[in-house]
């Protein structure tokens, strides 16, 4: 008698696909390497990456810097690895346009309004501005002049160089030779002449004293070295 497969028979339980293209999709062959085991259908995979990417995100092929154009030097190096970086962690453009939005509204608060500033100089702050560009220009180096005119951008700095100068113009400044006269005024001749006198004895034995009694002297009888122009 002929024996008959019972494989072949109808009755014959088959064995179930290890895996689907989808849920009534059986796949055919040993399962793809492409297809994580914890899913039992391309289609399963293909939906759970669907709902990643909408959790996280998707970085676009190249951002867009529309949002930053104020302040961005795209060709960066610094900012270039930073766009790579934000790529390669999918970041998508909506994150960036907010990242880009904030950095520039954070550096609009250390902007310096030069018209703002001016105002609170008055109506002659265009002649002041010039009385000092010139007096920089007529003593001190190009690289100094472009140093303080470079930072000439508020009204407080401003006036700090105006007393400056206006200290300088009137021989009132000093050059302490220690730190307890820093600070103070050139005295007058007369008034150096007559601590000497009230002081003859500590000005011929201490010489720490008599240093700083000559420097007085010198600061007061020498008259200014710095030249003043006016505006044009």
């Amino acid at each position: 008698m002929t024996s008959i497969d019972p494989s072949l028979t109808p009755d014959s339980p088959s064995e179930s696909p290890s895996w689907y293209w989808d849920e009534n999709t059986p796949g055919q062959g040993e399962r793809p390497g492409y297809l994580p085991e914890k899913f039992k259908s391309v289609a399963d995979a293909a939906r759970s990456y669907s709902e990643l990417e909408k959790r996280v995100g998707s970085a676009p092929n190249e951002y867009s810097l529309e949002k930053g154009q104020s302040w961005i030097e795209p060709d960066y190096g610094p900012f270039q690895d930073m766009l790579s970086l934000a790529k390669s962690k999918h970041v998508p453009q909506e994150v960036m346009d907010s990242m880009l939005d904030s950095v520039g509204k954070y550096l609009d608060e250390f902007k310096i309004d030069g018209t703002e500033e001016r105002a609170k100089l008055g109506e002659k702050a265009e002649e002041r501005l010039g009385l000092l560009d010139n007096w920089i220009k007529s003593n001190f180096t190009p690289e100094t002049h472009n140093a303080l005119s470079d930072n000439l951008k508020t009204a407080e700095a401003i006036l700090a160089l105006e007393e400056v100068r206006n200290k300088m113009l009137g021989s009132s400044t000093f050059i302490p030779n220690s730190n307890h006269e820093a600070g103070t005024n050139v005295p007058s001749l007369q008034d150096v002449q007559a601590e000497m006198n009230q002081n003859l004895s500590k000005y011929k034995t201490d010489p720490i004293y008599r240093r700083e009694l000559q420097g007085k002297m010198e600061a007061a009888s020498k008259g200014s070295n710095y030249q003043d122009k006016a505006a044009y």
